[in-house]
């Protein structure tokens, strides 16, 4: 993820250099861009190491990792689990307009993976909507594997 954060810093060098013909400013770009991409990978670490929420102490955790629920150029702001009923996001950023939510899979209509461009590699939106019309936009990483997950479960919820 440090390559990631740091790539925009990259190509902003290059720019700075041919433009400039300065290795200095080229070189001040690319301190300052891993300067950003470390903190912000110290963060987005902190994200994930923190304690499980107590509401899901009892529950089966299948995978977990780190979300927003914003835009896909925007940086993680809380973790994403993915239970053996639903999913559940706690955020830990108090700009957030969420700051926890549990969506159950059987009461899921549509799932999909929305790709295109975004600041990280792998960096997708997940859409869920359930029969209310409300819609839930997830962003994460490898969402193509959070979906076949969730594909996994809901077959299986099916079958009992």
């Amino acid at each position: 993820m440090k390559f990631d954060l740091l790539m925009p810093f990259l190509f902003a060098a290059v720019v700075v250099f041919v433009f400039t013909q300065s290795n200095t400013y080229a070189i001040g770009v690319l301190l300052a861009g891993l300067a950003f991409a470390l903190y912000k990978a110290r963060d987005i670490g902190q994200i994930i190491q923190q304690s499980i929420p107590v509401e899901l102490i009892n529950k089966t955790i299948i995978a977990y990792g780190p979300a927003n629920t914003t835009s896909r150029f925007s940086l993680p702001t809380g973790v994403l689990y993915l239970l053996s009923d639903g999913l559940y996001f706690k955020s830990f950023d108090s700009h957030e307009d969420i700051s926890f939510i549990h969506i159950e899979i059987s009461f899921t209509e549509t799932a999909v993976r929305k790709g295109g461009f975004s600041i990280f590699q792998n960096w997708h939106e997940i859409e869920m909507n359930n029969g209310m019309n409300e819609r839930f936009t997830f962003t994460v990483q490898n969402a193509g594997e959070w979906m076949l997950l969730m594909k996994l479960l809901r077959t299986d919820m099916m079958k009992r």
